[in-house]
């Protein structure tokens, strides 16, 4: 059974959900202390834009910021094990702890609600 055409339709119908999302969507999603271009660019890799996949390792396409965030988007998604000492120490290089705490969230966020559409058979 279709809930709605759209996730926001969806989210409507509870008012609590609507609002704790446009919350989240605010200040996490739109805005927040982290650069926005860094999430843009895990949300490709997570949708898994050729482009950003094929590249994220490529030191002259992304700087070590961009690959460090990468490859935490890849732990999270598929391979928790690549969360090693190696990979914090890059993390807290490159990020406060403000910033992976955004990060972090905006990538489970992001995948779950990229997974829950997909269930309900609306494109992300």
């Amino acid at each position: 059974m279709r809930l709605g055409a759209t996730g926001d339709e969806v989210r409507g119908r509870v008012a609590h959900v609507r609002d704790v999302y446009a919350e989240t969507r605010a200040t996490v999603l739109e805005e927040g202390v982290l650069d926005q271009g860094i999430k843009r660019l895990c949300a490709r890799y997570l949708a898994e834009d050729d482009d950003v996949v094929t590249h994220a390792g490529d030191s002259g396409r992304f700087d070590e910021r961009e690959r460090a965030a990468l490859e935490w988007a890849h732990a999270i998604e598929w391979d928790s094990n690549r969360a090693d000492d190696a990979l914090w120490e890059r993390l807290h290089a490159q990020f406060t702890e403000a910033e992976l705490v955004e990060l972090g969230y905006f990538i489970a966020f992001s995948l779950g609600q990229r997974h829950w559409l997909a269930t309900l058979g609306i494109a992300g």
